[in-house]
């Protein structure tokens, strides 16, 4: 009997007590819920057998209806012996529910098919703007979902510290600040935490399906950089980690998005001492723009899920859904706001002295009523741009060379306001020559963040210009490591 279903398989379909599908072994549906609800004949070996079968078995089923449990048993062979296994491959309509099934019965497969019908078209994403269409499968990764009702880290505003995060978090803390001159934000730790509940073997890759990876300070936590060191080499090499060529000393990267556009999202610091403002991003290999997103790190990466699903595909909408759904319950169930812009963040608009050329401005102390901390520089924006138009496409040194001489006199100008305590001047013209890329400007850079943030007392920021100076990279392969 090696090509016919086992006596054994038929007494366990006829004893199953779920309701049998009506289109039997035909059943084309694969969805695990019709699967768990009805039941399905076994499927016999020799295909042309298979339907005869499985009438045979449906006649059968329909009789064990009406048998006495008692009774079940003893009926069983005698059922499947008047099987009728001579019926023609053709007789394709021997599934179809007969006469004598139940109402109920068909009621029943008639509600569950049409909500069948119903779920298939909500995975269709038809509005792919319509985010909260393709949130309804996160309730099925069961895994996930206790990974992030079950998260334990507590974060106290006010103390600044996980209660439950890493054995090691002091330990981190203190390795990052030492190597990357900073304290990162409360922010900071709970999106690795965050990351580690998406993929608890490697976080930093957590994002990938939104095309994010954590670089930067993000390595002291994932075990990339185990332990500071007690070079000056060695500390200034981390200081141009994962910094790209148009980051100046205030913006400090922490994801990594595609290596095409070089795109990448960092922290916006005023001052070396005070939290980040903002998150910011910037497209390297497209421009020199820095575009404030978010107060923090999960305003950011919702920002940039909103824009990821405008290019998603019909396959990539759903998990790029449920991530967003995901970050969004963890971030309401630890009361992190996640606006675009923070009332810190429109106060510093308030307090930007003047715009430049990356677009993300300088904040300086200033005073309006003397006038004191700020003056513009010695050409307009226009007329500056032109200067370094013609420095660039200048084909003979002797053009170049009197056109620096303009340049010259703008640093001279601005020495001079900085003698006058209007430091944000030497400050304007070191990001603005910096924003060039051109090599030519370093040295003049330099001598102006240095003038500058020696007087706003602001000396983290100047070691990191001396150490991305002297490696200054160009590409998204910025690891130091």
């Amino acid at each position: 009997m090696s090509n016919d279903i086992s006596e054994n398989e038929m007494k366990k379909f006829a004893e199953d007590p779920r309701i049998p599908c009506q289109y039997g072994v035909k059943c084309y549906q694969k969805n695990p819920v019709h699967r768990e609800k009805y039941k399905h004949p076994p499927v016999q070996k020799n295909s042309c057998k298979k339907t005869t079968v499985a009438k045979g078995m449906k006649r059968k089923i329909d009789d064990c209806h009406d048998l006495d449990k008692s009774k079940e048993s003893d009926g069983l062979k005698s059922k499947y012996e008047e099987a009728d296994v001579s019926c023609p491959v053709t007789d394709t309509h021997c599934m179809s529910p007969s006469s004598s099934e139940s109402t109920d019965d068909k009621d029943s497969d008639e509600l569950f098919h049409k909500k069948t019908e119903n779920d298939n078209k909500k995975c269709r994403y038809d509005e792919p703007d319509e985010l909260i269409n393709h949130t309804g499968d996160i309730e099925k990764d069961d895994h996930m979902k206790e990974a992030i009702d079950n998260s334990s880290l507590n974060v106290d505003n006010k103390a600044g510290e996980s209660s439950t995060f890493t054995n090691n978090i002091e330990n981190s803390r203190e390795i990052i600040k030492k190597l990357f001159l900073f304290d990162m934000p409360d922010d900071f730790y709970q999106f690795y935490n965050f990351c580690t509940l998406l993929s608890p073997n490697n976080p930093s890759t957590a994002l990938k399906i939104i095309d994010l990876n954590l670089v930067g300070p993000f390595d002291v936590l994932n075990g990339t950089i185990t332990k500071s060191s007690n070079a000056d080499d060695d500390n200034e090499k981390y200081l141009s980690h994962w910094r790209y060529f148009y980051d100046p000393p205030e913006f400090q990267t922490v994801l990594k998005g595609k290596d095409e556009e070089g795109l990448h999202y960092g922290y916006w610091r005023d001052e070396c001492n005070d939290k980040p403002i903002f998150v910011a991003k910037n497209s390297v290999n497209v421009n020199c723009k820095i575009t404030a997103v978010a107060s923090n790190i999960f305003g950011a990466v919702k920002f940039h899920i909103h824009e990821r699903m405008k290019l998603a595909n019909v396959f990539e909408k759903g998990p790029i859904a449920r991530i967003l759904k995901m970050l969004t319950k963890y971030a309401g169930d630890h009361k992190i706001e996640t606006e675009k812009k923070s009332s810190e963040m429109r106060a510093r608009e308030r307090n930007v002295v003047t715009n430049t050329f990356h677009g993300a401005g300088i904040v300086v102390p200033y005073d309006k009523k003397t006038q004191v901390g700020y003056r513009p520089l010695a050409a307009t924006d226009s007329n500056f741009q032109k200067i370094l138009e013609k420095i660039d496409k200048a084909e003979f040194e002797e053009v170049k060379t009197k056109h620096m001489r303009e340049i010259e006199e703008m640093v001279r100008m601005a020495t001079i306001a900085a003698d006058e305590c209007d430091f944000g001047t030497s400050l304007e013209l070191g990001h603005d020559l910096f924003t060039t890329g051109n090599e030519s400007f370093h040295k003049i850079i330099l001598n102006m963040f240095s003038m500058a943030y020696s007087l706003l007392n602001r000396p983290q920021f100047l070691k990191i210009a001396i150490a991305h100076l002297k490696n200054r990279k160009k590409g998204s392969n910025l690891s130091v490591i």
